[in-house]
């Protein structure tokens, strides 16, 4: 039992060091989330997206508030320094939905994500194409096999606000 416990700690240690090595770049393109947002979903009131993000060590994270109300606190861990996060929303009731995977490349990001119920599996995609700084379009997509992707729903962001950092 004390074998592991050290064990337990040493590796605690080497995380947090290694965690330590990401340069701020790779936390750079997650900023592009901070501050208030439309959301305009076909067919749907304009939403207001509120994201309230913040960097400590190695986890950013991103506060979401929905119309006034809370929505999630989605916390992103880089995988290496090329684009590569795992991703976990935590609802405002502490339940964890995920854990998820984006990959940002340039100005497109693809988030994925999987549920598994009955011993069926159905993985989840959201792409986002930001044109610039402020304006996203995002789809978001179903599948029981990775390959064919029924989109559930597309729309368009815009951010009224940066925030602050």
């Amino acid at each position: 039992m004390r074998t592991a416990l050290v064990t337990a700690c040493l590796s605690m240690v080497a995380i947090t060091a290694a965690a330590q090595g990401f340069p701020d770049s790779v936390y750079a393109p997650l900023w592009n989330y901070n501050g208030t947002w439309k959301v305009s979903i076909p067919g749907k009131p304009t939403d207001t997206l509120i994201n309230h993000c913040s960097r400590t060590g190695l986890f950013f994270a991103c506060e979401q508030n929905v119309n006034g109300n809370p929505g999630a606190l989605v916390v992103f861990v880089p995988i290496d320094a090329e684009g590569h996060y795992r991703t976990n929303p935590i609802t405002k009731d502490g339940a964890a939905i995920g854990p998820g995977d984006l990959e940002i490349k340039d100005n497109h990001w693809t988030y994925l994500g999987k549920s598994e119920a009955d011993g069926k599996t159905t993985w989840y995609r959201t792409t986002n194409d930001f044109s610039d700084d402020s304006h996203i379009h995002f789809e978001q997509a179903q599948s029981t096999d990775k390959v064919h992707w029924e989109v559930q729903r597309t729309g368009d962001e815009v951010r009224t606000d940066k925030g602050t950092k």
